[in-house]
């Protein structure tokens, strides 16, 4: 079945992926696919996370067909998101993305842009609705 990969931790940009990935996945026909870091388990110690049931019953809740797949922090998740992709019958990719200063993203490097170019399917970034951008020169 055509699939909706969802990559998760608990934060106000991935509730807004999240609710993005639900809606796409329900307008496609498809299954979700939700890959969420171990610190994902206990959504109560996010910032940003208003609901505080476990995730799993939350995508129960959907009624769509889902795998929640939990992976360990890494240095690099960008890995967890192309493997799985490569395996599976991925369709789309949805990632939150957060407001990062330009030394943020030189230093720390980019999930969401190394997936973004590495991946062979579509990537949809999500920005939470509080969202605001950098200043612009």
């Amino acid at each position: 079945m055509p699939t909706v990969l969802l990559a998760y931790v608990p934060s106000a940009t991935s509730e807004a992926a999240l609710e993005y990935a639900v809606a796409e996945a329900t307008r496609r026909g498809d299954s979700l696919l939700v890959l969420a870091s171990e610190k994902g388990l206990d959504p109560r110690k996010a910032r940003g996370v208003t609901d505080p049931r476990p995730l799993a019953e939350r995508l129960e809740e959907t009624g769509l067909p889902h795998e929640l797949r939990t992976v360990p922090s890494r240095a690099d998740p960008a890995d967890d998101i192309l493997d799985a992709v490569d395996e599976g019958d991925v369709e789309l990719v949805v990632l939150g993305i957060r407001r990062r200063t330009p030394i943020g993203k030189i230093l720390l490097g980019s999930t969401s842009q190394r997936v973004a170019i590495e991946s062979p399917v579509p990537v949809v970034l999500v920005k939470p609705r509080d969202f605001v951008p950098p200043a612009r020169d």
